[in-house]
């Protein structure tokens, strides 16, 4: 075979053997690239599943929160209303027709009486007790409790409505607030009672 023939022969076949080599090197890339996309696809994916668990999560917490809050405000705004409805009742007491009244601050003493203490009479209920010792009496006779020789001084009782019982040894307050403050308990279960239950009915 001729020189030229030679040359001839190894030139085409190193421009196959190129050939070849080219195009498994773009096989390969193409295989990378394959790779890389769907890595990248997986990684997409991977960030907004999370991105998406993330936002669920703070979305829950932030419901959850907001629950929470709207609860607490519930109960703020029953207890301002139970505390209003305590300070109405206290109110409405006082309010009562004088003889009313002082027929209900006289069953109290009546009650409540060992006999011989002092009736102090709180500066503001002065004119609208003016009738108390009269009203003390008459109780008094329907319980059958005469006798208890109660006596009604002139030095106001320190309390805002109603009377302190001032026995020897002991005072005793039978003021509004007192009476209140002695029912708070029971009121508070009650006025929550009928709060809740409207509540409920409402929806809320």
């Amino acid at each position: 075979m001729a020189l030229a023939d030679i040359l001839e022969q190894i030139a085409a076949d190193a421009e196959a053997e190129a050939h070849e080599i080219i195009a498994r090197a773009e096989e390969e890339a193409a295989g990378v690239r394959r790779d890389a996309e769907k890595r990248a696809a997986e990684r997409s994916a991977r960030i907004v599943a999370e991105a998406e668990a993330d936002a669920r999560r703070q979305a829950d917490a932030l419901l959850a929160s907001a629950r929470l809050r709207a609860r607490d405000d519930t109960l703020a705004a029953k207890q301002a209303l139970i505390e209003e409805a305590l300070g109405l009742t206290a109110a409405g007491l006082v309010a009562v027709e004088p003889s009313r009244y002082a027929r209900f601050v006289a069953r109290r003493i009546v009650k409540t009486a060992r006999g011989g203490e002092e009736v102090l009479v709180a500066a503001a209920d002065r004119d609208r007790l003016a009738a108390l010792p009269e009203a003390v009496e008459s109780v008094a006779r329907e319980m059958g409790r005469e006798g208890l020789a109660l006596r009604f001084v002139d030095e106001p009782a320190p309390v805002a409505h109603g009377v302190v019982l001032r026995g020897a040894r002991e005072s005793v307050d039978l003021s509004i607030e007192g009476l209140i403050e002695a029912e708070r308990d029971r009121l508070v279960a009650r006025f929550a009672e009928a709060l809740f239950a409207q509540g409920e009915g409402d929806g809320r």
